[in-house]
């Protein structure tokens, strides 16, 4: 019985399952963490669940793997420094931070695609990796659709709209520094976590506790625990391991569909939880980044293959 389950666990089926577990959980992130930014929880408090959280999960593997302070494989100090920058402190901080200021639909369509156009640009320039025609054609279509979606904001739609998506602007070129740093010094996803996870409680806790104020005892347990489960849990490493196990199954390229569905699941979650309604610029700015990002990862060559 328990090889049947993992037979059914290691096929094609189940790994489209565990990517679009892990799209929906990313897509959640954003809407649920500026529900609590409204309600009683600030961006430093779930900055401080998440890590508290992951870094507990993940301490295991850091000791287990020997880790250390600049990782397994002994990283450089220069490794080490942008890969827990990007996808720690300042990654979420600029996340969650944004989100006092501007929707989470625009967080869903900024960010990704930032981080996207950015680890192409890099690709190119550190990486020395050639870009096709159609990538950088697609890199333009999806700057139209980030311009499209800010450009309310520019034009005074709401006085700090404009920060909020400057922000998510800068968490997506954040997360792009800590994918290219990780393929550059060639860091394994669960370790890069570990790393990112461990040091960045490390280096926050006590500025956390020491200077700045918490919502945490003031708010609902149940706000907590939730917020807990969804920062530290679902989103440092739930989603990490099922995106994962879906591209050692289906390959980097099929898996590559998941996160382009993350930009329309926040906007249409945000609809219902946080009665946000896009404008219809923001609509139209939302398809030519989803249509940018199928293109980005060769996903309209695939489905024309699959047609003929």
């Amino acid at each position: 019985m328990t090889n049947t389950l993992s037979q059914k666990l290691h096929t094609v089926p189940a790994a489209i399952v565990f990517g679009l577990i892990a799209a929906f959980i990313w897509g959640v992130w954003p809407v649920v963490s500026a529900l609590s930014i409204d309600q009683s929880l600030s961006a430093f408090d779930l900055t401080a669940l998440r890590f508290g959280v992951a870094g507990i999960i993940l301490l295991p593997l850091f000791w287990r793997q020997q880790l250390g302070i600049l990782g397994r494989g002994k990283l450089s100090w220069k490794a080490a420094i942008l890969i827990v920058t990007g996808a720690g402190l300042p990654y979420v901080l600029a996340g969650t931070g944004g989100l006092e200021f501007a929707p989470a639909g625009h967080f869903g369509v900024i960010t990704p695609s930032t981080q996207l156009m950015t680890s192409t640009l890099g690709s190119w320039l550190i990486l020395k990796e050639t870009q096709s025609r159609t990538r950088w054609i697609a890199v333009g279509i999806i700057l139209c659709g980030v311009v499209m979606t800010g450009w309310e904001g520019l034009q005074g739609r709401g006085e700090d709209v404009w920060i909020g998506d400057l922000m998510f602007f800068s968490a997506g070129i954040l997360w792009a520094t800590f994918t290219l740093s990780a393929r550059l010094y060639s860091v394994e996803t669960f370790h890069a976590a570990a790393l990112v996870s461990v040091w960045s409680a490390v280096l926050f806790f006590p500025v956390y506790v020491l200077f700045l104020d918490s919502g945490i005892p003031e708010a609902p347990i149940s706000e907590v625990v939730f917020q807990g489960v969804v920062q530290g849990l679902l989103t440092a490493v739930v989603a990490l391991i099922l995106f994962t196990r879906a591209i050692a199954i289906l390959g980097a390229g099929r898996a590559a569909v998941f996160p382009t569905l993350v930009p329309g699941t926040v906007v249409l979650l945000a609809i219902p939880i946080l009665n946000e309604y896009p404008t219809l610029i923001e609509i139209i700015g939302l398809i030519i980044v989803s249509i940018g990002m199928m293109l980005a990862m060769g996903l309209w060559d695939r489905l024309r293959r699959l047609s003929r």
